[in-house]
């Protein structure tokens, strides 16, 4: 199956997020497969999605963005959730998100790319039921027209701290993780896209918990990077490159 994320406009300020899917075939025939019942006024900016397991049941997990209730537990908004393939009946993984713009499951690990406000975007190791401080906290700068005031320290706060935060932000994007075999000196590695940098960034983790970062590489492509699939059967990277509408290949 595959499963896509939209927004769809219910009446006047009320938009809801919904997870349409389909079965792979020659033609696609979408049907909705979870519809929320929280409005609001936009459209949700964000929707990564990825097979998950939790607590022993076979699910998703979906991102959402910020829209002033990523501390509101009543609220979908500025969260990771997880969402039964059974039931379909969704819960809070983790809270105090402002637009995650990447995710990926490694058995049970969680890893998820940030935007943050004028700087400060962020790689997170996700646990659950933890928060990750948005709006309190964040390394970036407020924007003056939000008047926001953020605390920098996050575990001086209660919150969980990032991975690694980039200042200046890089406009960042998707992230996946490697295999070993992909190549021989890339171990425990993963590629962070980005927009504004027009760059991948190659993440070197201490080990395969991927609790801590050793260092980065830059890798300029030059066109902003939309989004980045590793393809296991060929061995080879796919990256959406937005300026040109190109799909580009990445080798070994």
């Amino acid at each position: 199956k595959i499963f896509v994320t939209k927004t769809s406009n219910y009446k006047k300020n009320c938009n809801k997020l919904e997870v349409h899917f389909a079965e792979i075939k020659d033609t696609l025939n979408f049907e909705i497969f979870k519809s929320f019942d929280e409005c609001r006024s936009h459209t949700n900016g964000a929707g990564r999605i990825q097979k998950y397991n939790f607590k022993g049941n076979e699910g998703i997990l979906l991102t959402t963005s910020y829209s002033g209730k990523a501390q509101d537990d009543n609220s979908i908004f500025g969260k990771i959730i997880f969402i039964d393939m059974g039931n379909k009946e969704h819960e809070i993984i983790s809270k105090g998100h402002r637009n995650p713009q990447g995710l990926v499951v490694k058995d049970n690990i969680i890893l998820s790319t940030e935007h943050g406000p004028r700087g400060g975007d962020e790689i997170n190791r996700i646990f659950n039921k933890k928060n990750y401080g948005w709006p309190i906290a964040s390394y970036g700068e407020p924007y003056e027209s939000k008047k926001l005031n953020h605390e920098k320290s996050h575990i001086k706060n209660n919150f969980e701290e990032p991975l690694y935060v980039f200042l200046p932000s890089i406009g960042i994007s998707e992230l996946i993780l490697l295999p070993n075999t992909f190549n021989q000196k890339w171990n425990n590695n993963a590629l962070v896209t980005s927009l504004n940098g027009r760059s991948i960034y190659r993440v070197n983790f201490q080990d395969d918990s991927y609790e801590k970062i050793l260092y980065l590489e830059k890798i300029y492509i030059g066109e902003r990077i939309r989004d980045i699939k590793y393809v296991e059967k060929l061995n080879v990277i796919i990256i959406a490159l937005e300026r040109t509408g190109n799909i580009g290949i990445l080798k070994n």
